[in-house]
């Protein structure tokens, strides 16, 4: 911590929590912000921007490392949650060329029989009628998203809605 006027503290900011060190009253040094979508990011902080190094950290289990100046990306990298690393130059996760999931070209193929219908392997059940919409299942009836842990997520848009009967897996 940098001298007499630094200071830790927990302040909640209006649209989010920040844990940090503090200069002038100002997010000065190391410090943790954690936006209210559940986003969180941990790194050193100037003038209470993002500035150095740093982690945003997504709820959905995303992550963004990057090196910042006064708020503005230096440098990144973001990785999904099941670890693929995002590219935004020669993408060839899921391209005609090359069709398999992240979790097969890390684990390999499955034996003949055994198909991979997603990312994870067996793929989570679904309730009846449910679309798989990647993080969780959106239920027709109420048309709301859910965690597979049976939590709501988010009321689907009818874009999203649209998108799911058209391209998901249903539950049987």
């Amino acid at each position: 911590r940098a001298g007499p006027a630094a200071m830790s503290a927990i302040v909640a900011m209006g649209v989010g929590i920040y844990d940090g060190d503090r200069v002038n009253g100002r997010k000065e040094g190391s410090g943790t912000y954690k936006f209210p979508s559940g986003t969180v990011y941990t790194g050193a902080f100037i003038d209470g921007e993002f500035h150095g190094e740093g982690t945003l950290e997504f709820a959905n289990g995303g992550k963004y490392q990057a090196t910042w100046d006064r708020g503005k990306v230096v440098t990144g990298r973001y990785d999904f949650s099941d670890g693929l690393e995002f590219q935004d130059t020669a993408w060839e996760y899921c391209t005609g060329k090359d069709r398999r999931f992240f979790s097969e070209h890390v684990n390999g193929l499955r034996p003949a029989g055994d198909t991979q219908v997603t990312n994870a392997h067996p793929p989570p059940r679904l309730p009846k009628d449910a679309y798989d919409v990647g993080d969780g299942y959106l239920d027709v009836a109420d048309g709301k998203v859910y965690s597979f842990d049976h939590v709501q997520l988010r009321v689907a848009t009818n874009e999203e809605k649209e998108w799911a009967s058209a391209r998901c897996r249903v539950g049987r």
